[in-house]
């Protein structure tokens, strides 16, 4: 069937400042390529001499455009900031039309703030466009709440989502969530992407029955109620270690350190490549989250596809992942819980078939099936 033009703008991607930020959106545009031609915009500030600097990256379908802009300090530079990203992205879009006409579509994905620039291009070539949030923001915590800013900021938030004329999520947890604040129905539900060349299941493991923690190591993570868990687990199970990817936070660190834990049962290995954090996941034995909130889970996901069992609180989107045939939901700031559910997990691994939780995962999160999803989006859509 005939390719589609797609134009992309994405508040998020991977970017030389950042090369994890909005790493599952690249993988969605990876996936939206394989039936549809896609071109990506993203603009993002950066410390350079340059007052402009561009970085184009191709493949098959894909075509990446990150723009870059100077930092400027200051609050005159803040508001100035926010001029030149929206002139930089209009000039961006416009050049693009100019080459190779007007999309048949436009996909915004996190609507603040490109999903600003989908407004003015509706107006100016009245042209639809489709939103994909992946922002766990419309909750009740004020801490990270969106709408305890600007009364603006809500106002034209809400503006994008009523101008859209679809709308799609990675979980039903958070087109809920997106439902409850922003008034928009009839969600699309596409699934954020695994690699499943890479996340696979792998007989051979760690000597040591072995969990993984995989994350930001935010607050909302509780990575500090993981290691007080863990250590009383291994006062019963001393051969047993915990694996801790991620942001290296020298607070858990030290936690660790004065646990008595550090570097003989609990590791930490930093921020690592996808490669590698595939690597350590296949040879681990389960993946242990204990997270506030979760809009979706990629760890969860990549997990499942290795075959692991996942320990989970019972927050957010796991519960669309995580049953009693692949893992453990726990009740959320449940220690406890979370402590028998770690030694269930160890008595009971024989009885986990790791081969069907990766393939039943795999057919749901893989390439080809999300790639699916979206040509059904962009064939009823467009």
């Amino acid at each position: 069937m005939m390719r589609k033009k797609i134009l992309w703008l994405v508040s998020w991607y991977p970017n030389k400042n950042d090369r994890f930020d909005g790493d599952f959106i690249q993988r969605h545009a990876r996936a939206a390529a394989i039936n549809h031609d896609i071109h990506l915009v993203f603009v993002t500030d950066t410390d350079s001499e340059k007052s402009k600097d561009e970085e184009w990256n191709y493949a098959t379908g894909l075509t990446e455009q990150i723009i870059y802009f100077k930092k400027r300090r200051g609050f005159i530079g803040r508001l100035s900031k926010q001029l030149v990203w929206r002139n930089l992205f209009q000039e961006a879009v416009t050049n693009y039309i100019s080459k190779n006409g007007l999309p048949d579509c436009i996909h915004v994905h996190v609507p603040w703030k490109a999903g600003l620039i989908a407004l003015w291009m509706k107006k100016k070539y009245r042209k639809d466009f489709i939103v994909t949030e992946h922002w766990g923001i419309y909750h009740d915590d004020p801490a990270g709440n969106f709408f305890v800013n600007s009364k603006l900021a809500q106002k034209l938030l809400k503006k994008i989502y009523k101008s859209s004329k679809a709308f799609v999520t990675v979980s039903r947890f958070l087109a809920n969530a997106v439902r409850s604040v922003a008034g928009v129905n009839n969600a699309f539900i596409i699934p954020n992407v695994v690699d499943t060349t890479l996340f696979f299941p792998k007989e051979e493991k760690y000597s040591k029955f072995t969990f993984i923690h995989v994350s930001n190591m935010t607050k909302v993570k509780n990575v500090d109620s993981i290691l007080e868990v863990f250590k009383n687990l291994i006062a019963k199970h001393p051969q047993v270690q915990l694996i801790m990817i991620g942001n290296r936070d020298e607070n858990y660190v030290r936690l660790a350190e004065g646990l008595g834990v550090l570097n003989n049962s609990v590791f930490f290995r930093g921020e690592i490549s996808y490669v590698d954090v595939a690597e350590e996941m296949r040879r681990s034995h389960s993946l242990v989250l204990f997270s506030d909130s979760e809009t979706f889970s990629c760890v969860t996901a990549e997990a499942l596809c290795c075959g692991l069992p996942v320990i989970a609180s019972n927050v957010g989107a796991l519960s669309e992942l995580v049953n009693e045939k692949n893992g453990i939901l726990v009740a959320a700031d449940d220690k406890n819980a979370l402590l028998n559910a770690m030694q269930e997990i160890m008595d009971k691994y024989s009885s986990f078939d790791n081969k069907l939780i990766s393939e039943e995962a795999s057919k749901k999160f893989r390439y080809p099936a999300v790639s699916q999803k979206f040509d059904e989006l962009y064939r009823e859509v467009c």
